[in-house]
């Protein structure tokens, strides 16, 4: 972790202050290529890459001071929390505003009462503030995340992050014992203003993804069956989602479908324009913990029947026609 940290902030300090001082060379050569039809996004990306850089700075500096503070434990993650409410936020107010995005909610009901296990569709760049700016901070929810090692290499994610409560995954050992023991610790002792979240496809989905799946499991009919039952969506990881259900210490389950920052899974997709003028319609729904199924394989089949409506909720805000209140 030191030695990670070591490389990791000098580093996006040493990018921040380069960026800065030649962002006026930077944002004329991105007007020029931004004439080029692959590249119309690059000037709002530009500012968008610089803006992240800034909000990393910035929350590496507040992390430390925040440290130097605060020596009363409580007040200590409260502060961490807040700050990291401020970085989720930031970026979306910068990512609104920088790609005139709009966004489309259904289903705030959802949000309402106790805090709930979010199970969330797993897209973009986008889905881990997605969470934390319309459900963690309005309705004050304190999130613990189930999240991917390699977002360690980001410097907020990964002190603060591990100053709170989450935890942090390797992508190819997720279904292993440690990773189901380590999400299910993550869940059972949640407070009365937790809540936790897990991505069920364990990474961002996309049509290269699909593909891939298809490749790897060619001669696996139950996987080749599951990419043809949801073609938008990667099949559920059962190990650590199974995990979280099976601790769940009595909470409902709220699920999350969104489209439109579909084809952004990483920061240079978005020099396409691949989030220009997006109208990004978001979907909640919650299931009662009353109405979850005990057993792992009742669970499961559980699963895959939320699945399945995650699969018509996305294709019904991917077509055109989709109306809903206007955030």
């Amino acid at each position: 972790m030191a030695a990670r940290r070591l490389i990791t902030v000098p580093a996006f300090l040493l990018a921040t202050a380069v960026a800065s001082a030649a962002l006026p060379a930077l944002l004329v050569a991105a007007w020029l290529v931004s004439w080029i039809p692959a590249c119309r996004g690059a000037v709002p990306t530009l500012l968008f890459v610089c803006g992240y850089l800034w909000c990393e700075t910035i929350g590496i500096v507040a992390s430390f001071w925040v440290w130097v503070r605060h020596r009363d434990h409580e007040r200590f993650m409260t502060a961490n929390y807040r700050l990291q409410c401020w970085w989720a936020n930031a970026l979306m107010v910068m990512a609104r505003k920088l790609f005139r995005l709009r966004f489309q909610i259904d289903g705030r009901d959802a949000l309402e009462g106790p805090p709930a296990l979010l199970l969330p569709r797993h897209a973009s760049i986008a889905d881990t503030v997605i969470p934390m700016v319309f459900y963690a901070i309005p309705f004050g929810v304190r999130l613990r995340y189930v999240l991917k090692k390699e977002l360690l290499f980001d410097p907020c994610l990964d002190i603060v992050g591990n100053r709170l409560p989450n935890y942090f995954v390797d992508r190819g050992g997720q279904d292993s014992e440690r990773a189901r023991r380590g999400v299910a610790e993550l869940v059972r002792d949640l407070g009365p203003d937790e809540g936790a979240l897990i991505y069920p496809e364990g990474t961002r989905s996309s049509a290269d993804k699909r593909d891939a799946l298809r490749r790897r499991y060619a001669d696996v009919p139950e996987m080749q069956a599951q990419l043809d039952r949801w073609p938008m969506l990667l099949p559920p990881r059962l190990g650590g989602t199974l995990a979280m259900l099976g601790a769940n210490p009595g909470r409902d389950l709220v699920f999350c479908a969104h489209a439109g920052f579909e084809g952004s899974s990483h920061f240079g997709t978005l020099w396409n324009g691949a989030w220009m003028h997006q109208h990004v319609r978001i979907r909640f729904w919650r299931v009662p913990f009353a109405a979850v199924p005990a057993g792992a394989e009742a669970r499961q089949q559980f699963l895959f029947e939320q699945w399945d409506r995650m699969a018509r909720e996305v294709t019904a805000l991917s077509a055109p026609a989709a109306q809903d209140s206007v955030s």
